[in-house]
């Protein structure tokens, strides 16, 4: 048996050409090139690239979370390189464990397939699954694969999730839903890689073709069920596991007497969930799930973040006013904790002085 430290690893497109697939390099690399945001209070540097988007059809293959292996031992492909893959403590557990050693007998598709996988069980990330598995959509189309081929994600998944892809054009009868565990084998299937990811350099990375194309689509299926939404939004985080406003009544009661309203997204349709930033001018936000919403809000919206102090951003409303050109305002919260040092994930509370200019110079706009 392989050990972790002999494991080969390889690209998909290396494993494409040994096999003779078919593989794409799918990203334009020129849409957006200045990232420097037109913040309410100044310019916002944002260390960023574009990403290199690629999808490809493989063979006999074993896939876990984003990451899939070959049936030889000791072989593993990866779909990107950034540090959103397993640590090397998460691949040993899955690849020695699951693939390796336990070898349970894992559910076989038999049907040529395009993976999108997603979250299931207790690892639900509504941000995570937008981010990472929900632009893949995008890159099966661009390849011509998409409704050509089911489309396979992870049971367990909310309904809420299937309805994003449902509203893309996916039809229900053409999604199979598999376990996360054990790990599903395919014969025949297409994969991409990740579009949206944290570089190991600390350097964001976006698909702007695949966040333009998705996010008009979206919003014009959205449009045509709900044809205007309110014109000031609250993203809070009532009922978040983390990172969560502990004044956030005080913040809500600021909100609703300047015209704000607060939608509860949680379990909503993704239809409805669009609809309430699709017409937004001013959307205040607090870093988490919901703020991944802010790409469905016009181009000349202004979003005011409130974020944690050591949270840099990126995957999230910052990353997409760097790609879509939204006006952008990071409000600096006060961790709450009582660990030292305090870390991103610490509950948080704005200073309502503050929180009140950024919506003052918003209002200007």
């Amino acid at each position: 048996m392989a050990s972790l430290k002999s494991l080969k690893q390889t690209s998909l497109e290396a494993y494409c050409e040994e096999q003779g697939e078919k593989f794409y390099w799918i990203s334009n690399e020129q849409k957006v090139l200045d990232r420097t945001l037109k913040s309410l209070v100044g310019e916002v540097r944002f260390p960023s690239q574009i990403t290199s988007m690629y999808c490809g059809r493989v063979r006999d293959s074993v896939i876990f979370g984003k990451s899939y292996v070959i049936g030889e031992s000791g072989r593993a492909v990866f779909l990107n390189q950034s540090h959103r893959n397993y640590s090397r403590d998460e691949f040993s557990r899955y690849y020695f464990n699951d693939i390796v050693i336990e070898r349970l007998a894992r559910p076989l598709i038999e049907d040529e397939c395009c993976f999108l996988g997603g979250f299931s069980g207790q690892d639900r990330y509504f941000g995570h699954f937008i981010f990472e598995f929900l632009y893949r959509l995008v890159a099966f189309e661009m390849c011509g694969v998409l409704g050509k081929y089911p489309l396979v994600v992870f049971d367990e998944i909310p309904a809420s999730w299937m309805s994003f892809i449902e509203l893309y054009g996916v039809p229900r009868s053409m999604i199979i839903q598999v376990p996360q565990q054990p790990c599903p084998k395919f014969k025949a299937v297409w994969i991409a890689s990740c579009p949206n990811f944290l570089n190991s350099d600390s350097r964001y990375s976006f698909w702007d073709d695949g966040i333009h194309f998705l996010r008009k689509r979206l919003r014009e299926k959205a449009s045509k069920q709900f044809p205007s939404g309110p014109g000031r939004v609250f993203l809070g985080r009532k009922g978040a596991r983390h990172r969560r406003l502990v004044n956030e009544n005080l913040v809500w009661d600021f909100l609703s007497s300047h015209g704000f309203v607060y939608p509860d997204l949680t379990g909503e349709p993704a239809a409805e969930q669009i609809a309430a930033v699709a017409s937004a001018e001013i959307i205040v936000s607090v870093t988490g799930s919901n703020s991944s919403m802010t790409q469905f809000a016009p181009n000349n919206v202004s979003i005011i973040d409130i974020v944690p102090p050591k949270l840099g951003g990126g995957l999230g409303s910052l990353g997409f006013a760097a790609v879509i050109g939204q006006t952008y305002t990071r409000v600096e919260a006060n961790s709450v904790s009582s660990s030292a040092p305090s870390g991103i994930n610490d509950d948080i509370e704005v200073d309502l002085a503050i929180l009140s200019k950024a919506l003052e110079l918003a209002d200007k706009l």
